[in-house]
């Protein structure tokens, strides 16, 4: 079989966003908002320059007295030109400044830190694994009118983190240890240092972005005393999807879906040993930060005759997030979708990026940067042609035989949505194991074990216990679906990274 030549990719309607979500919090305890999510408008626009620079709310806390001093104010970062997947390997280099302090100015943190990052990725994997150490650190903390600075000639910092992408989903896992020294400005006391280790989990998607640190502080105040804390830092970046119905009667449109963009961050901590003055009820706390959410009205065919339809709302959000495309005028709530239009579907709803056209060079026939078709069956011709490639790009599907105009089975839709984010391993060693379904006889086993973790996560519709595994899909049925399916990764994903870890 010849080798697939390499492809260009450019943005589609949709792109992800610019920056991952790995290092938007910066690496030492503080919180921020993340970085917004783009709207469906500007992800559209054939151009886009990426920001130098992004600035984001902060707080931090600070435990040299013994006890939590919470600081605010802002985190800069400048990130790196981020991994390169076609030569694999690569060092970059990316800048975090901190500038916070208390509300009444006594404790202040002024911290810059530009950071080397090695990386390597693995195509068939499809993981990343980056390496992180510090080029260059300078920090001042200010306790009680006391200034501690750093010294980075007996300081270190190492960061290593594991990325797995999967077709709609980004995972990483990771850790952080460093040793932080500072020395008193009057030049009489001892040395202070700060050690730390702490895991770090998150994710980023087309839909929301997370990530939860894990830290445990350790304070050496060089005079045999010293403190430690527990803390949890996060933060979660997600679209909203809310309808609004129009007040006038006199209007087009009775009402409309809108997407709002939020961020927020959120700092858990414990004081397992601090200062002797420290009250009980200061020992534990939280602390919040939060931006302004920004908007942006979807639209949608004003000519979709679907009043009292059980599956009304989630067919207008289909629409209105352009994941269904078909004509309004005509569209039927009973016709049956095919393998390939679910791909189609999927494609959009994850924001995956579509190949190059290819274009024809004026003076031949011949096409410049011609891709072989993994296909035996699509023609590079079908409309849904771009869409099932960037599907096989991400490994969604597989080459060969695609049979794209066969009926789409329930069963055949759980598995392609486990693959699509990357959690089929829920269900591993399943194949002879009984779901919980009234018809679990009827499932293939093939496709028991996505159906097994589809269940486990929630993104199972049964009904009266039964699940209909050979059952076809209908539009009406697909956006129901889908619109779960959205759903799990807009806020209940987010469940098992936050809500778990802060309590």
């Amino acid at each position: 079989m010849k080798k697939l030549a390499t492809i260009a990719l450019c943005l589609a309607l949709f792109a992800s966003s610019t920056y991952a979500a790995e290092g938007e919090m910066g690496c030492f305890g503080g919180i921020s908002t993340g970085i917004k999510m783009e709207t469906l408008t500007a992800l559209a626009q054939s151009k886009q320059k990426a920001p130098s620079k992004y600035t984001l709310p902060y707080k931090e806390n600070i435990y040299l007295s013994g006890q939590a001093e919470t600081v605010e104010g802002t985190i800069e970062i400048k990130p790196g030109k981020g991994v390169d997947k076609e030569d694999g390997e690569g060092t970059y280099t990316e800048t975090y400044k901190m500038l916070a302090q208390n509300s009444t100015g006594t404790c202040k943190v002024n911290r810059t830190v530009t950071f080397s990052v090695q990386y390597i990725y693995d195509k068939n994997l499809k993981q990343t694994t980056k390496n992180t150490t510090i080029k260059k650190w300078s920090e001042i903390i200010t306790v009680n009118g006391k200034a501690y600075t750093l010294d980075s000639s007996q300081s270190n910092f190492s960061k290593s983190i594991l990325e797995d992408h999967t077709p709609g989903v980004t995972y990483y896992r990771g850790d952080i240890h460093y040793n932080a020294v500072y020395k008193a400005a009057d030049g009489n006391g001892q040395n202070i240092s700060i050690s730390v280790n702490s895991p770090i989990y998150g994710y980023d998607q087309a839909y929301a972005k997370c990530e939860t640190q894990q830290r445990t502080i350790t304070i050496d105040l060089g005079n045999g005393e010293g403190y430690a804390i527990e803390e949890t830092p996060t933060f979660n970046v997600y679209r909203d999807i809310e309808y609004g119905a129009n007040e006038p009667t006199a209007i087009s449109m009775a009402g409309n879906y809108k997407e709002i963009m939020r961020g927020e961050g959120a700092l858990s901590y414990s004081i397992l040993q601090g200062s002797p003055s420290l009250y009980e009820d200061d020992a534990a706390g939280m602390v919040g930060v939060s931006n302004s959410p920004s908007v942006e009205q979807l639209s949608y065919p004003t000519t979709l005759n679907l009043a009292g339809h059980p599956a009304e709302t989630q067919i207008k959000k289909m629409y209105s997030m352009k994941i269904f495309s078909q004509n309004a005028s005509t569209f039927s709530t009973n016709a049956v979708v095919t393998k390939k239009d679910y791909v189609t579907m999927l494609v959009k709803a994850l924001q995956l990026e579509l190949p190059e056209e290819e274009k024809t060079n004026k003076r031949s026939s011949k096409k410049k940067d011609e891709v072989v078709n993994p296909f035996t069956d699509l023609a590079k011709t079908d409309a849904s042609y771009r869409y099932i490639m960037a599907a096989y790009n991400a490994g969604l599907v597989d080459g060969g035989y695609f049979n794209g105009n066969s009926y789409l089975t329930r069963e055949m839709m759980y598995v392609i949505n486990m693959r699509a984010i990357g959690l089929q391993r829920l269900g591993l060693a399943t194949g002879d194991t009984y779901t919980a379904f009234v018809d679990d006889n009827l499932i293939g086993n093939w496709a028991k074990s996505s159906i097994y973790a589809a269940a486990k996560l929630g993104i199972v519709t049964s009904n009266n216990g039964y699940v209909y595994p050979k059952k076809n899909v209908t539009y009406a049925e697909c956006a129901t679906f889908l619109d779960q399916f959205i759903n799990y990764l807009r806020y209940d994903l987010q469940k098992d990274y936050i809500d778990k870890m802060l309590i």
